[in-house]
């Protein structure tokens, strides 16, 4: 790698991004597996080092078949791109920076537009669904206490699995108005009440607490007594999903992971008659807008609002009829009228019977008369 690339990637992971844009470690840690993706795929493709890249080596071209490749070859979804190309445009925007004359490079590079993703609903769990996974946890284990006190955290407060993960155990307050601070994107402190029910489970779980580090802070340890980390939190709770399908199989084909229940909570919430704009500050969202999500998912909702809604009077129209013998009608003696139940199907007709066949090019029903001569 060229010096000058080498010493702008070092000066934008260890001050530009943290210090002069304010990022958060785990976004500084994601824009640093994009690039390390980036730089592998480049040396591979020019059949180089990675030491031996330079800036020129990484052009636009270069970037979209990266692109290309992560969604083709390694399986990516498009947001995921989209994420890996607002890592690479934030560096070359960087580089701009440092070297004018690469802004005509960083310029084509940043030009790169984001493609557009599908928009799909969220998944939640109904109240039942949920229940059966909080009770799926034993009642004795080696883990029941902590992973019990931990399903009841998420679903209380909703909170995303980087702040469960971050959580100390000073940041919780367990005595008559127990509640948590958590700490959110942006930096942002919110702080949320518990349940006398979600107070009493971390209660207990702090009894038996072990950290390896008497240092260690953090609230929630592995069974090693080290850290919980995110990928820790989604084994547990996908594990307790698949046994409380037995008892809810409507869990079944159903994606449980950490933002479920965070989704789960916002509906809920909803659900119990709140605002949203005061569901948006429980989430900690940034945007409104990003709750109003949940306002288009709940069919619950959306079957109160249109029993609310008179349904429009529909005009009847005549059904295909066909006249058969041998039943008194007032059609006339000796004739009959049978109701055809389909307005595209031609009724079956008597031959050589005298039979006058009408159809109505307005409403394309078929009606075939069959008059009947007296014997």
């Amino acid at each position: 790698m060229s010096p000058f690339l080498a010493d702008s990637m070092k000066r934008s992971f260890s001050h530009y991004l943290p210090v002069q844009r304010g990022l958060a470690a785990n976004t500084v840690l994601a824009y640093r597996d994009a690039l390390k993706l980036l730089l592998c795929y480049a040396a591979d493709t020019r059949k180089k080092s990675v030491e031996e890249l330079s800036v020129e080596d990484l052009g636009e071209p270069l970037v979209l078949a990266f692109l290309d490749h992560l969604e083709t070859i390694r399986g990516c979804c498009v947001r995921t791109r989209n994420a890996r190309l607002a890592a690479i445009r934030t560096f070359f925007s960087f580089l701009a920076r440092e070297d004018p004359a690469l802004l005509p490079q960083c310029q084509r590079i940043r030009g790169i537009p984001l493609k557009r993703t599908e928009h799909k609903t969220v998944e939640y769990l109904e109240e039942k669904e949920i229940q059966t996974v909080l009770d799926a946890v034993p009642a004795s284990g080696r883990t029941s206490i902590r992973d019990t006190a931990l399903l009841l955290l998420l679903y209380n407060t909703g909170a995303r699995v980087s702040e469960v993960v971050t959580l100390k155990v000073t940041d919780l307050r367990l005595d008559d108005a127990p509640q948590v601070k958590l700490l959110g994107k942006g930096q942002k402190h919110r702080s949320c009440p518990l349940w006398p029910e979600t107070a009493a489970a971390l209660r207990a779980y702090l009894q038996q607490r072990a950290p390896q580090d008497p240092r260690l802070d953090q609230l929630f340890l592995n069974a090693n007594g080290l850290a919980l980390t995110r990928f820790g939190v989604r084994h547990i709770l996908r594990k307790y999903a698949a046994h409380a399908q037995l008892a809810c199989p409507s869990l079944t084909g159903k994606r449980v992971s950490p933002h479920t229940i965070r989704h789960t909570t916002a509906m809920h919430l909803l659900r119990s008659g709140n605002e949203v704009n005061m569901v948006s500050y429980w989430l900690g969202h940034a945007d409104i807008n990003t709750t109003h999500i949940y306002l288009e998912i709940d069919m619950e909702m959306k079957r109160q609002m249109l029993q609310k809604a008179e349904a429009p009077t529909a005009n009847s129209h005549p059904v295909a009829k066909t006249w058969y013998p041998g039943v008194a009608d007032s059609c006339g003696e000796g004739t009959a009228i049978m109701w055809s139940q389909s307005a595209h199907e031609q009724p079956k007709t008597c031959t050589n019977r005298g039979g006058i066949s009408s159809t109505s090019h307005n409403s394309k029903l078929h009606i075939t008369l069959v008059m009947l001569s007296s014997t």
